[in-house]
């Protein structure tokens, strides 16, 4: 893969990954529109029935309830799906922390909760009862990732896939910035890391990798441009 096909490819990967998030957030937004109501009715007549006797205190104490509850989640949304990060050494042997962002199945995964076998039935009734504020608390996040992935450096991001691509293996981020010689190493890599399929593998020391599906659509897409100039040329 040249340069140049590398700068393409990663502009329409880019749109395509845009469009995704922008349905992603369309899709959690409109279930939090859905939800919301849903709960701040149920939670509405709780009050009014066991303990207010008066569907407007009833509905001002649920609703009161309901967005102190949106207000911390929406505090707590970077602890949930903020980035990692994880300190490397540099050529000259200075620690320096690099943070990578999380990928879109993770605000999913966020959104819907954790159901796993060996939590109690306690908190799986949280987190069922919490959804709502999750689904809402994830559509901003969503949103947010849209404005991101517009600011993404195409020429320095575009080099690093490139080099994951030609090596076909894990990276260390280490030698990415020295062999690729980075103009700012910890924002081009928090830059790469909002492409969906860019892996952070950890033994031994950090480095990047491509999902199989990334490196899979890389090259289809790379087969299919050179046919076009093949047939270009003739």
């Amino acid at each position: 893969m040249k340069k140049e096909q590398a700068r393409r490819w990663l502009r329409e990967w880019l749109q395509h990954q845009r469009q995704v998030t922008k349905f992603s957030f369309l899709g959690l937004a409109g279930l939090a529109l859905v939800a919301w109501p849903m709960e701040l009715g149920l939670v509405t007549m709780i009050l009014w029935l066991g303990f207010t006797g008066s569907w407007l205190s009833a509905f001002v104490l649920a609703g009161a309830v309901l967005g102190l509850i949106q207000w911390l989640t929406l505090r707590r949304l970077s602890e949930n799906l903020g980035d990692r990060v994880v300190s490397v050494a540099d050529s000259n042997s200075a620690e320096v922390q690099y943070r990578l962002a999380q990928g879109l199945p993770a605000v999913w995964t966020y959104a819907f909760g954790n159901m796993d076998t060996d939590l109690s039935w306690q908190e799986k009734l949280v987190a069922v009862l919490c959804m709502p504020q999750r689904l809402a608390a994830a559509a901003v996040f969503a949103n947010r990732r849209q404005q991101e992935l517009q600011g993404v450096d195409v020429d320095q991001c575009a080099a690093v896939l490139r080099h994951l691509y030609r090596e076909a293996e894990r990276v260390e981020i280490s030698k990415l910035s020295e062999e690729l010689q980075l103009r700012s190493p910890v924002t081009v890599i928090r830059e790469v890391s909002l492409i969906d399929g860019v892996l952070l593998l950890t033994r031994r020391t950090a480095g990047l990798s491509l999902a199989g599906r990334l490196a899979e659509s890389m090259a289809e897409w790379l087969q299919q441009d050179s046919a076009v100039g093949v047939a270009d040329r003739n």
